[in-house]
């Protein structure tokens, strides 16, 4: 059995790409800005990822001669909690840019890192913390994972800074071999990323809603939506599988207790390309902290085709009154424009 780490098997990606080749961005060059005025030609309103059409001015203020570039954005939910609008910005408008290129190509491709409207607006995307002051002793609220210090990268959460140092088995290393980016990303046909990814991304917003016979979770990314029943029925044999499993949970006096079985096979449940197979369990254990500001969630996971040792972590979510949970519906036309040429 192979026990090389997953940390070792990602070290050239997280080396060049601090966003843990998050969608397209292991094409984008971090290290790199580029800025200038440019006109707004159209502006997508749509996900996985809102893109901007924009044209580079010359010195006479038109458009210069291959002048026009791609613009990449977030998702709506990120650039709606970032502070953006779909009216933000219009077609038409003149902006200053400042953006990351792509890597190794001849098209004009960029990710935004921010811009700057004519009346002095500037619009960014990232992780906006909650600054509400509100407690609460109610599970059935919107809670957001917590972006911590010793995160390893910027879009998961610091459960990931444990998770990358499990070994694998061979198979496991064997599909980090074979992943291909642009051929197997999940996010290319707007099917998501597994349970653990939706769980833990400090992006997007988790609703929780408590009932008599089952407990419903949704995720703003990809819309996932979880019933995990409470009412004793245990996993049916031989039930279907699916991307984020069949679960069942109890209630631990003021705990709440989650196990979830029957996955579907998956490329590249955790957005690194180590696949999951149909033996992967995971356990959670949801609990409200005493100063009514969060929850914690400890998790175990154990998967034993890919990975070589069971994983247990613990990471925290928000309570988050001050933000509106959105709906992502993702476009399969958008899906696949953030795929290298």
């Amino acid at each position: 059995m192979n026990k090389g780490f997953v940390a070792i098997s990602l070290l050239s990606i997280a080396a060049a790409v601090p966003s843990f080749a998050h969608h397209s961005y292991i094409h984008i060059d971090r290290s790199s800005i580029i800025a200038f005025e440019a006109k707004i030609l159209d502006f997508q309103w749509r996900n996985p990822h809102v893109y901007i059409r924009i044209g580079a001015l010359d010195e006479n203020g038109e458009v210069a001669e291959n002048g026009e570039w791609e613009i990449e954005t977030g998702s709506t939910p990120i650039l709606i909690h970032s502070g953006w609008s779909e009216d933000s910005i219009s077609t038409g408008d003149i902006i200053q840019l400042r953006a990351h290129p792509e890597r190794g190509t001849t098209r004009n491709y960029a990710l935004l890192q921010s811009l700057t409207t004519e009346d002095g607006t500037v619009l960014e995307q990232g992780i906006v913390p909650s600054k509400a002051i509100e407690t609460t002793t109610d599970f059935n609220v919107v809670w957001k994972s917590r972006l911590e210090a010793h995160a390893p990268f910027e879009v998961v959460s610091a459960l990931f800074a444990d998770f990358i140092q499990v070994p694998v088995t061979e198979s496991g290393q064997a599909s980090l071999d074979s992943y291909d980016h642009d051929r197997d990303n999940p996010t290319a046909v707007c099917s998501g990323y597994g349970l653990i990814a939706g769980l833990t991304s400090p992006h997007y917003l988790n609703q929780i809603e408590t009932l008599e016979d089952r407990v419903i979770i949704r995720d703003e990314w990809f819309d996932a939506e979880r019933t995990i029943y409470t009412d004793g029925r245990d996993h049916p044999l031989n039930g279907e599988r699916t991307r984020l499993g069949h679960s069942v949970g109890h209630w631990e006096a003021n705990t709440l207790v989650v196990d979830t079985r029957l996955f579907a096979e998956h490329v590249s449940p955790y957005g690194i390309g180590l696949a999951s197979g149909e033996q992967k369990h995971i356990v959670e254990r949801y609990t409200l902290n005493e100063d009514g500001r969060g929850l914690s969630l400890e998790v175990f996971l154990e998967d034993p085709e890919y990975l070589a040792q069971s994983f247990s972590g613990r990471l925290n979510w928000d309570y988050t009154p001050d933000f509106d949970f959105y709906r992502y519906d993702c476009d399969p036309e958008v899906a696949t424009r953030f795929t290298a040429p």
